[in-house]
């Protein structure tokens, strides 16, 4: 055999594998299509599930907090800031609430005590006064705020040795109070404070030189108990501002002196302590 016919004889053979074998084919194509259809599912159902999650997560802003699961962890802590006693206290009080002891009423007894908030620069005598100015220094010249039982009005205010009983009502005070000499008084009016009704006026002395009085002092009521209390100043012209209240039977007064070479600022700072008070049991 020629070497033609040897190439001729090769080049039919090997042609012979170069002819598709179309099942085979179709059968690949058909498997590498199923696979790309199930990929493309699988990506979807992944995206879906994503936006499913997304969607929720959103949806949680929209619900109220009460309704979710109690969670300790986030709990914030409460402290309950209870009122400090202010009794035996001298000097300058740490602003917040206090029990303040009632002048006249026995420790212990129904309303010995009231509640009051002391803003920053006030002070304390010993628990039964809120000052203005610190009376370890310079005794009862800044004005106050303090809370009395009244039994006994004093007759002439320049004479503390002479006063008079008067009745339990708030009315028969505001009356007594109005008829004192050496003062300047105005009308009673109605008012209330913490839910009590009552009576608030003003009284001003206008005796000029409080040397020639007793005690050196202006003076207005007693406690009339066993540790008897006068309510007075030592200065000329010092103006008494009075809520006379009924609260649960029992007549007690919220007493304010401004003194008279005091700020406008100072005067309604005392005021604004007074009509903070509650009166409510420790």
């Amino acid at each position: 055999m020629s070497i033609d016919d040897r190439l001729r004889a090769g080049v039919a053979a090997n042609t012979e594998h170069l002819v598709p074998n179309l099942e085979l084919e179709l059968a690949s194509t058909l498997r590498k299509a199923h696979r790309r259809r199930q990929l493309r599912m699988g990506a979807v159902a992944a995206a879906a599930a994503g936006v499913a999650v997304a969607s929720w997560l959103t949806g949680l802003t929209d619900i109220d907090r009460a309704d979710r699961p109690f969670d300790p962890v986030e709990t914030p802590r409460v402290d309950v800031d209870s009122p400090r006693d202010m009794s035996g206290l001298l000097g300058a009080l740490v602003p917040g609430s206090y029990w303040m002891g009632v002048w006249g009423t026995a420790d212990g007894a129904p309303h010995s005590r009231v509640q009051v908030e002391v803003p920053e620069g006030y002070y304390s005598n010993g628990g039964y006064v809120v000052d203005a100015g610190n009376n370890t220094f310079e005794p009862d010249q800044f004005g106050e705020v303090a809370v009395w039982r009244v039994e006994h009005i004093i007759t002439d205010p320049c004479d503390a040795n002479y006063y008079t009983d008067i009745g339990p009502s708030v009315r028969a005070l505001a009356r007594a109070l109005t008829r004192q000499p050496r003062q300047e008084t105005t009308s009673p009016t109605p008012v209330t404070l913490d839910g009590y009704e009552g009576l608030y006026l003003e009284v001003t002395s206008t005796i000029p030189d409080l040397g020639a009085c007793g005690y050196n002092s202006h003076m207005l009521w007693h406690t009339g108990n066993s540790g008897d209390r006068a309510y007075g100043q030592d200065l000329p012209g010092v103006t008494n501002h009075l809520w006379i209240l009924d609260v649960d039977g029992t007549r007690l007064v919220i007493a304010v002196s401004n003194y008279p070479d005091q700020t406008d600022a100072v005067h309604q700072g005392l005021i604004d302590i007074a009509e903070t008070i509650r009166f409510v049991e420790p």
